[in-house]
């Protein structure tokens, strides 16, 4: 039993009475790494041991969760890869290996033409270490427009197909401890290659940080900024932020997280997030006091955007479609995400078409 699809794994052992221990499975220096969190599930023998099972599951994704930020905090700006002297081509013929190795004799015949097509855009020499969001961005674009196979310019099927393949290659490398995350997780590939344009919107890696680089249009109202931007990393609501108090932002143990009152439920407060709070000695009452209401922060809001170079408008509703896609295209799993949101499954469809590309890739893995 695992967390799916995550580079950093919940896992679990069988201990004395029936009780599980959780530990983090991962990979580091491409070494396996097993820690102990000190959290245990009880046999579900009652309402009471159930209901405890979930509050120690919330607080054991939490803590990975926590431990996944490097995935984000690479994406802006600070880098941790690996040094490693393997070569893509190698990591597709591995890739290719394992799938053979399991008798899928047709995904290892398309893992050999996606190589083909690989080598065609850049070739097979570029170390894997150096493959990062621009050459996943042009390796896009090549199979979109550019690349020619035997038999002629291959379909948007094909080269979906391509793409979902290389993805999953990047993945073992992942797993492997060859990389720290796959950068095809953070190139859009909606509107480009498949044709799907998600039901929810969000804002992308790139737009987050143009909005990041941009100040308010209002100095004197920064909370508007701040408030957005910490909406984004944590799923607030505007009603959420309006309400939020310092005493709801609790340290235990190294760990900071913000109760959200309007979910009973909390949310963990990364070192991303923090900073968009308000600096002030005064860590009473209100985290945003005087932040405007109805129409003066819609127009601040606009004006925002449009200032950043964007061509959407801003809303918190966008803000909190954007934590969910940064939460899903880091690893965490569409049942996690439900469960620490409080949705429910007919709800969470609307977010799985939203990143159905890179959703999509996870199955074809």
């Amino acid at each position: 039993m695992t967390a799916k699809k995550s580079h950093i794994a919940l896992k679990y052992k069988e201990i004395d009475n029936g009780e599980k221990s959780i530990y983090l499975d991962y990979y580091k220096g491409g070494k396996r790494i097993r820690e102990a969190l000190h959290l245990y599930l009880l046999p579900e023998t009652s309402k009471k041991n159930i209901s405890a099972n979930k509050r120690t599951m919330k607080e054991a994704e939490a803590i990975r969760i926590e431990k996944e930020n490097g995935l984000l905090a690479v994406r802006f700006g600070i880098e941790t890869k690996e040094s490693s002297p393997m070569r893509i081509g190698e990591a597709i013929d591995e890739y290719e290996k394992i799938i053979f190795d399991k008798g899928d004799i047709s995904s290892a015949n398309n893992i050999r033409c996606m190589k083909k097509a690989v080598m065609a855009y850049r070739g097979l020499d570029t170390k894997v270490v150096d493959i990062d969001e621009s050459y996943c961005d042009g390796l896009v674009d090549f199979l979109h427009k550019d690349y020619t196979a035997q038999f002629g310019k291959i379909s948007m099927t094909t080269a979906r197909a391509f793409i979902y393949l290389f993805s999953s290659t990047l993945n073992n490398a992942v797993a492997n401890g060859i990389i720290g995350v796959n950068p095809l997780r953070f190139v859009n590939i909606h509107g480009r290659i498949t044709r799907e344009r998600p039901l929810k919107k969000f804002l992308t890696i790139d737009e987050i940080k143009a909005l990041m680089d941009t100040p308010c249009p209002v100095m004197s109202r920064p909370q508007v900024k701040q408030a957005f931007m910490l909406s984004i990393f944590t799923y607030l609501s505007f009603a959420d932020v309006l309400s939020l108090k310092w005493k709801d932002i609790k340290t235990n143990e190294g760990r900071t997280t913000i109760e959200v009152h309007s979910r009973k439920s909390s949310v963990p407060l990364t070192a991303i997030s923090m900073r968009w709070l308000p600096e002030t000695a005064n860590h009473r009452g209100l985290v945003f006091k005087g932040l405007p209401k109805g129409t003066e922060i819609r127009n601040i809001l606009s004006q925002w955007g449009k200032n950043a170079g964007l061509h959407q408008p801003l809303s918190f509703r966008l803000a909190q479609n954007t934590f969910i896609y940064l939460l899903l295209t880091t690893g965490t799993d569409i049942g996690t995400v439900s469960c620490m949101l409080g949705m429910t499954p007919k709800t969470m469809k609307g977010y799985m078409k939203m990143v159905a590309a890179s959703h999509t890739g996870d199955k074809n893995k």
